[in-house]
């Protein structure tokens, strides 16, 4: 979390534009956050630390906002999420785990929305689910599976709503229901 300090000395800079290293220590002598200032804009390499000492965010800005791959970590020191800011906004693939350093999704933004393959995973590592959005909405082919591996349902979205021919299965693989949708049902999913 940004501190106190950090917030003022961006104020503070809207009058007199700073070009310095910015630096805050906690009550032991960690750093609160680290970074350079130039025309009173973030520039360069930052890093925010957790109360606790822990790295928080350590990334790149340009003229204010993030720009280049950045990481954010759990308080324990886990990684947290993985991505990349082009301009201030998400583009490219990120990565998001848990407290304990387990992969849980994977999607790619495209000019600060979702756009692009996308996966979903269960806490045992296996595939939960996987799609494509388009423009922030699920669209073509989706699957998703139960945490063995098997597949539980299949089906094709379309401006996120589920449409054609969608097939559920059992925990054994076993066909159990065909069902189908048009688009013009009501109810969008995702």
């Amino acid at each position: 979390m940004r501190s106190l300090i950090y917030l003022v000395t961006r104020w503070l800079s809207r009058f007199k534009p700073l070009n310095a290293l910015a630096e805050q220590l906690l009550g032991k002598g960690e750093p609160g956050f680290r970074g350079n200032f130039k025309d009173g804009k973030e520039e360069g390499p930052w890093e925010f630390y957790h109360a606790n000492g822990q790295l928080e965010f350590r990334g790149n800005y340009h003229n204010g906002q993030r720009h280049g791959p950045w990481e954010m970590f759990h308080d324990n020191g886990q990684l947290k999420v993985r991505g990349n800011s082009r301009h201030g906004r998400p583009d490219g693939e990120f990565e998001r785990y848990d407290e304990v350093g387990r992969l849980f999704e994977r999607l790619h933004y495209r000019d600060g929305t979702v756009d692009g393959p996308y996966e979903k995973f269960h806490e045992n590592g296996q595939l939960a689910e996987h799609g494509h959005y388009r423009e922030g909405r699920p669209e073509g082919l989706w699957y998703f599976y139960y945490t063995s591996g098997q597949m539980k349902k299949r089906g094709r979205f379309v401006d996120r709503r589920r449409v054609g021919v969608w097939e559920f299965f059992d925990e054994s693989g076993k066909l159990q229901e065909q069902r189908s949708f048009t688009a013009d049902d009501t109810g969008a999913i995702y």
